[in-house]
Protein backbone atom coordinates (compact mmCIF):
# COMPACT_ATOMS: atom_id res chain seq x y z
CA UNK A 1 0.00 0.00 0.00
CA UNK A 2 1.51 3.33 -1.08
CA UNK A 3 0.63 6.79 0.09
CA UNK A 4 -1.14 8.88 -2.57
CA UNK A 5 1.03 11.15 -4.68
CA UNK A 6 -0.01 14.82 -4.65
CA UNK A 7 0.41 16.89 -7.79
CA UNK A 8 2.43 20.09 -8.12
CA UNK A 9 -0.62 22.31 -7.76
CA UNK A 10 -1.54 20.68 -4.46
CA UNK A 11 2.02 21.15 -3.27
CA UNK A 12 2.00 24.81 -4.29
CA UNK A 13 -1.26 25.39 -2.38
CA UNK A 14 0.08 23.60 0.70
CA UNK A 15 3.27 25.68 0.78
CA UNK A 16 1.31 28.88 0.31
CA UNK A 17 -1.10 28.03 3.12
CA UNK A 18 1.68 26.97 5.51
CA UNK A 19 3.38 30.31 4.90
CA UNK A 20 0.17 32.01 5.99
CA UNK A 21 -0.13 29.75 9.05
CA UNK A 22 3.26 30.99 10.23
CA UNK A 23 1.75 34.35 11.13
CA UNK A 24 -0.36 32.76 13.88
CA UNK A 25 0.64 31.73 17.39
CA UNK A 26 0.76 27.95 17.95
CA UNK A 27 -1.78 28.38 20.76
CA UNK A 28 -5.25 29.86 20.87
CA UNK A 29 -7.73 30.34 23.69
CA UNK A 30 -6.50 28.90 26.99
CA UNK A 31 -3.23 27.41 25.69
CA UNK A 32 -5.01 25.12 23.25
CA UNK A 33 -2.84 23.74 20.46
CA UNK A 34 -3.44 25.00 16.95
CA UNK A 35 -3.69 21.96 14.67
CA UNK A 36 -4.03 23.67 11.32
CA UNK A 37 -0.55 23.05 9.82
CA UNK A 38 -0.58 19.39 10.81
CA UNK A 39 -4.09 18.97 9.45
CA UNK A 40 -3.12 20.57 6.15
CA UNK A 41 -0.06 18.35 5.81
CA UNK A 42 -2.03 15.21 6.66
CA UNK A 43 -4.72 16.11 4.12
CA UNK A 44 -2.08 16.87 1.50
CA UNK A 45 -0.33 13.55 2.09
CA UNK A 46 -3.68 11.76 1.81
CA UNK A 47 -4.32 13.38 -1.57
CA UNK A 48 -6.83 16.09 -0.67
CA UNK A 49 -7.87 18.52 -3.38
CA UNK A 50 -6.67 22.11 -3.47
CA UNK A 51 -10.21 23.16 -2.57
CA UNK A 52 -10.22 20.94 0.53
CA UNK A 53 -6.88 22.39 1.65
CA UNK A 54 -7.98 25.97 1.09
CA UNK A 55 -11.37 25.47 2.75
CA UNK A 56 -9.75 23.83 5.75
CA UNK A 57 -7.43 26.80 6.15
CA UNK A 58 -10.18 29.42 5.97
CA UNK A 59 -12.46 27.46 8.31
CA UNK A 60 -9.71 27.17 10.94
CA UNK A 61 -8.29 30.67 11.43
CA UNK A 62 -11.13 32.56 13.13
CA UNK A 63 -9.93 31.92 16.68
CA UNK A 64 -6.22 32.20 15.99
CA UNK A 65 -4.02 35.07 17.13
CA UNK A 66 -1.38 36.74 14.98
CA UNK A 67 2.10 37.15 16.40
CA UNK A 68 4.45 40.12 16.22
CA UNK A 69 7.75 38.40 15.49
CA UNK A 70 11.02 40.08 16.36
CA UNK A 71 13.36 40.72 13.45
CA UNK A 72 16.24 38.78 14.96
CA UNK A 73 17.16 37.31 18.34
CA UNK A 74 19.06 39.37 20.85
CA UNK A 75 22.81 38.83 20.48
CA UNK A 76 23.01 37.29 23.95
CA UNK A 77 19.94 35.05 23.54
CA UNK A 78 20.53 31.41 24.48
CA UNK A 79 17.40 29.33 24.10
CA UNK A 80 18.85 26.58 26.34
CA UNK A 81 18.81 28.96 29.31
CA UNK A 82 15.23 30.05 28.79
CA UNK A 83 13.25 26.86 28.16
CA UNK A 84 9.61 26.77 29.24
CA UNK A 85 9.02 30.50 28.82
CA UNK A 86 5.76 30.73 26.90
CA UNK A 87 6.01 34.53 26.77
CA UNK A 88 9.20 34.27 24.68
CA UNK A 89 7.78 32.29 21.75
CA UNK A 90 8.56 35.09 19.28
CA UNK A 91 12.15 35.24 20.54
CA UNK A 92 12.60 31.48 20.14
CA UNK A 93 11.11 31.73 16.66
CA UNK A 94 13.53 34.44 15.60
CA UNK A 95 16.38 32.35 16.98
CA UNK A 96 15.48 29.19 15.08
CA UNK A 97 14.68 31.06 11.89
CA UNK A 98 18.15 32.59 12.02
CA UNK A 99 19.75 29.21 12.78
CA UNK A 100 18.00 27.56 9.83
CA UNK A 101 18.95 30.41 7.51
CA UNK A 102 22.65 29.71 8.00
CA UNK A 103 22.80 25.99 8.85
CA UNK A 104 21.33 22.81 7.46
CA UNK A 105 18.09 21.43 8.85
CA UNK A 106 19.86 18.23 9.86
CA UNK A 107 22.52 20.11 11.81
CA UNK A 108 20.03 22.35 13.65
CA UNK A 109 17.62 19.54 14.50
CA UNK A 110 20.38 17.11 15.51
CA UNK A 111 21.86 19.75 17.80
CA UNK A 112 18.55 20.85 19.28
CA UNK A 113 16.61 17.64 19.85
CA UNK A 114 18.80 16.24 22.68
CA UNK A 115 18.05 19.46 24.57
CA UNK A 116 14.31 19.37 23.91
CA UNK A 117 13.63 15.63 24.26
CA UNK A 118 13.28 15.69 28.10
CA UNK A 119 10.47 18.21 27.61
CA UNK A 120 8.66 16.31 24.85
CA UNK A 121 5.31 16.59 26.66
CA UNK A 122 5.24 20.24 25.54
CA UNK A 123 1.66 21.25 24.80
CA UNK A 124 0.44 17.65 25.26
CA UNK A 125 2.97 16.33 22.69
CA UNK A 126 1.78 18.78 20.02
CA UNK A 127 5.14 20.54 19.58
CA UNK A 128 6.90 17.24 18.93
CA UNK A 129 4.14 16.16 16.56
CA UNK A 130 4.29 19.46 14.69
CA UNK A 131 8.05 19.08 14.23
CA UNK A 132 7.63 15.57 12.81
CA UNK A 133 5.08 16.82 10.27
CA UNK A 134 7.34 19.73 9.31
CA UNK A 135 10.33 17.46 8.77
CA UNK A 136 8.23 15.04 6.77
CA UNK A 137 7.64 17.65 4.08
CA UNK A 138 10.90 19.53 4.73
CA UNK A 139 9.23 22.89 5.32
CA UNK A 140 11.94 25.08 6.84
CA UNK A 141 9.72 27.69 8.49
CA UNK A 142 7.42 25.05 9.98
CA UNK A 143 10.54 23.38 11.42
CA UNK A 144 11.58 26.69 13.00
CA UNK A 145 8.07 27.22 14.36
CA UNK A 146 7.90 23.72 15.84
CA UNK A 147 11.30 24.06 17.54
CA UNK A 148 10.30 27.47 18.94
CA UNK A 149 6.95 26.10 20.10
CA UNK A 150 8.64 23.15 21.82
CA UNK A 151 11.11 25.47 23.54
CA UNK A 152 8.37 27.79 24.77
CA UNK A 153 6.14 24.99 26.11
CA UNK A 154 8.91 22.65 27.26
CA UNK A 155 7.52 20.35 29.96
CA UNK A 156 9.69 17.92 31.91
CA UNK A 157 9.09 15.86 35.06
CA UNK A 158 12.52 14.77 36.36
CA UNK A 159 11.26 11.46 37.75
CA UNK A 160 13.11 8.66 39.50
CA UNK A 161 15.38 6.84 37.03
CA UNK A 162 15.72 3.70 39.15
CA UNK A 163 14.73 0.61 37.19
CA UNK A 164 12.45 -2.35 37.80
CA UNK A 165 12.25 -5.79 36.23
CA UNK A 166 8.51 -5.38 35.62
CA UNK A 167 7.21 -5.10 32.02
CA UNK A 168 5.58 -1.86 30.91
CA UNK A 169 1.98 -2.93 31.53
CA UNK A 170 2.76 -4.03 35.08
CA UNK A 171 4.62 -0.80 35.76
CA UNK A 172 1.55 1.17 34.75
CA UNK A 173 -0.66 -1.12 36.84
CA UNK A 174 1.55 -0.49 39.87
CA UNK A 175 0.97 3.27 39.74
CA UNK A 176 -2.49 3.49 38.15
CA UNK A 177 -4.24 4.15 41.47
CA UNK A 178 -2.25 7.34 41.90
CA UNK A 179 -4.10 8.79 38.93
CA UNK A 180 -7.46 7.23 39.81
CA UNK A 181 -7.40 8.65 43.34
CA UNK A 182 -5.93 12.04 42.51
CA UNK A 183 -8.11 15.12 42.81
CA UNK A 184 -7.06 17.33 39.92
CA UNK A 185 -7.43 21.09 39.85
CA UNK A 186 -9.30 22.68 36.95
CA UNK A 187 -7.10 22.91 33.89
CA UNK A 188 -6.09 21.40 30.57
CA UNK A 189 -4.02 18.29 29.80
CA UNK A 190 -0.64 19.90 30.51
CA UNK A 191 -1.86 21.12 33.91
CA UNK A 192 -3.04 17.65 34.89
CA UNK A 193 0.25 16.16 33.69
CA UNK A 194 2.18 18.67 35.78
CA UNK A 195 0.17 17.77 38.87
CA UNK A 196 0.53 14.01 38.55
CA UNK A 197 4.17 14.35 37.51
CA UNK A 198 4.87 16.32 40.68
CA UNK A 199 3.24 13.53 42.73
CA UNK A 200 5.34 10.83 41.08
CA UNK A 201 8.45 12.90 41.74
CA UNK A 202 7.59 13.48 45.41
CA UNK A 203 6.93 9.81 45.98
CA UNK A 204 9.96 8.74 43.94
CA UNK A 205 7.81 6.23 42.07
CA UNK A 206 9.74 3.71 40.00
CA UNK A 207 8.44 3.60 36.43
CA UNK A 208 11.50 2.76 34.32
CA UNK A 209 11.91 -0.85 33.14
CA UNK A 210 15.24 -2.62 33.14
CA UNK A 211 15.14 -2.83 29.35
CA UNK A 212 13.08 -0.82 26.93
CA UNK A 213 12.39 -0.58 23.21
CA UNK A 214 10.43 1.82 21.07
CA UNK A 215 8.32 -1.05 19.76
CA UNK A 216 7.19 -1.93 23.31
CA UNK A 217 6.31 1.68 24.09
CA UNK A 218 4.48 2.11 20.78
CA UNK A 219 2.46 -1.06 21.31
CA UNK A 220 1.63 -0.01 24.87
CA UNK A 221 0.25 3.32 23.64
CA UNK A 222 -1.70 1.55 20.89
CA UNK A 223 -3.28 -0.92 23.33
CA UNK A 224 -3.99 1.73 25.96
CA UNK A 225 -5.85 3.98 23.52
CA UNK A 226 -7.70 1.03 22.00
CA UNK A 227 -8.83 0.05 25.52
CA UNK A 228 -9.76 3.56 26.65
CA UNK A 229 -11.08 5.88 23.95
CA UNK A 230 -9.66 8.91 25.74
CA UNK A 231 -8.63 12.25 24.26
CA UNK A 232 -5.32 12.41 26.15
CA UNK A 233 -4.37 8.87 25.16
CA UNK A 234 -5.02 9.72 21.52
CA UNK A 235 -2.04 12.07 21.76
CA UNK A 236 0.23 9.30 23.05
CA UNK A 237 -0.44 7.32 19.85
CA UNK A 238 0.16 10.26 17.53
CA UNK A 239 3.10 11.24 19.75
CA UNK A 240 4.72 7.83 19.34
CA UNK A 241 4.46 8.06 15.56
CA UNK A 242 6.03 11.52 15.65
CA UNK A 243 8.80 10.30 17.94
CA UNK A 244 9.55 7.48 15.50
CA UNK A 245 10.12 10.04 12.75
CA UNK A 246 12.44 12.10 14.96
CA UNK A 247 14.54 9.18 16.20
CA UNK A 248 17.08 9.30 13.31
CA UNK A 249 18.12 12.76 14.57
CA UNK A 250 18.80 11.51 18.12
CA UNK A 251 22.12 9.96 19.17
CA UNK A 252 21.14 8.57 22.60
CA UNK A 253 18.11 6.63 21.43
CA UNK A 254 17.58 4.58 24.58
CA UNK A 255 17.42 7.61 26.83
CA UNK A 256 15.05 9.31 24.43
CA UNK A 257 12.77 6.26 24.47
CA UNK A 258 12.83 6.32 28.27
CA UNK A 259 11.75 9.97 28.16
CA UNK A 260 8.91 9.00 25.84
CA UNK A 261 7.82 6.22 28.18
CA UNK A 262 7.95 8.55 31.18
CA UNK A 263 5.77 11.08 29.36
CA UNK A 264 3.24 8.40 28.40
CA UNK A 265 3.00 7.17 32.00
CA UNK A 266 2.34 10.71 33.22
CA UNK A 267 -0.19 11.26 30.42
CA UNK A 268 -2.05 8.06 31.28
CA UNK A 269 -2.22 8.86 34.99
CA UNK A 270 -3.39 12.38 34.18
CA UNK A 271 -6.60 10.89 32.75
CA UNK A 272 -7.58 9.44 36.13
CA UNK A 273 -8.65 6.26 34.33
CA UNK A 274 -8.14 2.73 35.66
CA UNK A 275 -5.69 0.60 33.72
CA UNK A 276 -7.57 -2.26 32.07
CA UNK A 277 -5.85 -3.18 28.80
CA UNK A 278 -7.97 -5.05 26.26
CA UNK A 279 -6.73 -7.47 23.63
CA UNK A 280 -6.78 -5.98 20.16
CA UNK A 281 -8.57 -8.28 17.68
CA UNK A 282 -6.45 -9.86 15.00
CA UNK A 283 -7.36 -9.25 11.37
CA UNK A 284 -6.38 -10.13 7.87
CA UNK A 285 -4.84 -7.54 5.56
CA UNK A 286 -6.75 -4.26 5.93
CA UNK A 287 -5.39 -2.46 2.87
CA UNK A 288 -8.75 -2.25 1.10
CA UNK A 289 -10.53 -1.15 4.27
CA UNK A 290 -7.96 1.59 4.84
CA UNK A 291 -8.59 2.89 1.34
CA UNK A 292 -12.30 3.07 2.12
CA UNK A 293 -11.61 4.85 5.40
CA UNK A 294 -9.39 7.35 3.60
CA UNK A 295 -12.44 8.56 1.68
CA UNK A 296 -14.16 9.26 5.00
CA UNK A 297 -11.08 11.00 6.41
CA UNK A 298 -10.97 13.34 3.44
CA UNK A 299 -14.59 14.29 4.12
CA UNK A 300 -13.94 15.05 7.78
CA UNK A 301 -13.60 18.58 9.12
CA UNK A 302 -12.27 17.43 12.49
CA UNK A 303 -8.52 17.97 12.89
CA UNK A 304 -8.10 15.17 15.42
CA UNK A 305 -9.91 12.67 13.21
CA UNK A 306 -7.81 13.61 10.20
CA UNK A 307 -4.52 13.48 12.10
CA UNK A 308 -5.38 10.22 13.86
CA UNK A 309 -6.34 8.57 10.59
CA UNK A 310 -3.12 9.75 8.96
CA UNK A 311 -1.07 8.50 11.91
CA UNK A 312 -2.77 5.11 11.81
CA UNK A 313 -2.33 4.96 8.04
CA UNK A 314 1.40 5.67 8.32
CA UNK A 315 1.86 3.22 11.19
CA UNK A 316 -0.06 0.48 9.41
CA UNK A 317 2.18 0.91 6.38
CA UNK A 318 5.18 0.40 8.64
CA UNK A 319 4.05 -2.22 11.14
CA UNK A 320 1.06 -3.94 9.48
CA UNK A 321 -0.66 -4.16 12.87
CA UNK A 322 -4.49 -4.38 12.85
CA UNK A 323 -4.78 -2.19 15.95
CA UNK A 324 -4.13 0.85 13.79
CA UNK A 325 -7.01 -0.11 11.54
CA UNK A 326 -9.37 -0.51 14.49
CA UNK A 327 -8.43 2.92 15.84
CA UNK A 328 -8.90 4.58 12.45
CA UNK A 329 -12.21 2.81 11.95
CA UNK A 330 -13.47 3.82 15.39
CA UNK A 331 -12.59 7.47 14.80
CA UNK A 332 -14.45 7.68 11.48
CA UNK A 333 -17.45 5.38 12.04
CA UNK A 334 -19.79 8.34 12.60
CA UNK A 335 -19.11 9.54 9.04
CA UNK A 336 -20.44 6.38 7.41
Amino acid sequence: MNMPTANLEQHHVLVELLSKVGQFHPHYGDRLAMHLPMTLIALYQLGATEQKLTTTYHNSIDKLSKIKPVDKPASHFDFTEALDDSTSYEQYLAYFREQLSTKSTELVVTHTLPILIPGMSASAFHAMIRLAYALEINHTDEIAIALAYWSAEYQTFDLNQQRTSLPLSEILSSVAEKGENFVFSPGIIVDRMNEIGALLKREQSIIQPQNISLDEVRQFALTAFYSQDDFTLLHTVTGCQAFTQLLPYIADKEQAIRELWQAIVVAYLSTGLPFDPQNIPSAEDKTREFEQLKTLALRSDDSHEIKLFYTCYQAYLTYNEPGYYWLANRALTHLR
